[in-house]
């Protein structure tokens, strides 16, 4: 079956189907059952549809589909900020889900990372064994868990209104962040916390996504920032671990503002604190996926997730 392989960059114009089947296999998988996509010319896009656009323009090359004689099998998402490889979304059809579609689609995102210069690689997968073993024979290993944790929005917003007051902050504008003191901030936190910059995102997540966002001060400078809305929690990244959980109580209460009755986040397992603050306040751990890299790092103990495509 190898050999009838084909992956190829996707086409921006053939992008809907493409959504359309990983909205429906990501709500096969355990826990994500409640984002089937709603019947209707009506509903309302998904995250992952914005997500794959974005990756779509922006990382092209990096957005691998599989063929087998002409019909998809499969595709995934690969980009690549600051020499570090990120491998989101591998969606294979149950039809084709043996081994040999996973492979290469790994196989050719690595290849697309280091042509990139990437250094590391990392992978929030969500399906389970079978694929964590494919990307362990490619360098990869398992170091943490990542739960996807949802909360009734009134308690979201009472946790966050007493997590935000561990330190100071405020709301920022899009203009703010686009000045080079808020570019500075942003990017500064995110290689503190993961090694990386990526000021695309920061425009995504407030212009297409709609979020708002706070930085958090400690010590007469900005430690984090907290983005937010329409029922989301994150990301969130912190130089600190104190700033980290009052990030996490700005972002659940800019969550709980624009939510309809419930919040959610993805939360590292090592981020322990913020864990054990979510469920005792009557959280759900809905699933869990495993986040995996190339080589052990630090920073994910302070950080929250955006979605599982563009973590």
């Amino acid at each position: 079956m190898t050999e009838r392989v084909r992956v190829q960059p996707v086409s921006r114009a053939n992008l809907g189907p493409l959504v359309d089947t990983g909205e429906h296999l990501r709500a096969a998988v355990a826990g994500w059952h409640d984002t089937a996509p709603a019947e209707g010319r009506g509903r309302r896009p998904s995250d992952l549809s914005f997500d794959l656009a974005h990756l779509a323009h922006h990382d092209g090359d990096g957005f691998l589909v599989a063929t087998i004689d002409d019909t998809v099998a499969g595709f995934c998402t690969a980009f690549v900020r600051s020499r570090t490889l990120t491998v989101s979304g591998l969606w294979l059809l149950p039809e084709f889900d043996e081994g040999a579609v996973a492979t290469q689609l790994v196989r050719r995102a690595l290849a697309y990372g280091d042509r990139a210069g990437a250094v590391e690689a990392c992978s929030l997968v969500l399906t389970g064994a079978p694929v964590e073993g494919i990307f362990f024979r490619f360098g990869l290993r398992p170091r943490f868990p990542v739960y996807r944790i949802r909360l009734a929005r009134d308690i979201a917003k009472k946790l966050g209104n007493g997590l935000a007051r561990l330190l100071p902050g405020a709301v920022r504008s899009m203009q703010n962040l686009r000045r080079q003191t808020g570019r500075a901030d942003t990017e500064r936190i995110d290689r503190l916390c993961r090694g990386l910059a990526r000021p695309m995102e920061h425009e995504y997540w407030i212009v297409q996504r709609g979020l708002q966002v706070a930085m958090v001060q400690s010590a007469a400078r900005v430690a984090a920032y907290a983005y937010g809305g329409h029922g989301q929690c994150g990301p969130v990244a912190a130089t600190t671990s104190d700033a980290a959980m009052a990030a996490l109580g700005w972002a659940l209460q800019l969550a709980s503002e624009g939510a309809e009755d419930q919040v959610e986040l993805l939360v590292p397992a090592v981020f322990e604190t913020a864990v054990e603050h979510l469920l005792e306040a009557g959280g759900r751990c809905l699933a869990a996926a495993q986040w995996m890299t190339r080589h052990p790092s630090s920073g994910m103990e302070r950080y929250i997730l955006s979605s599982t495509t563009i973590p």
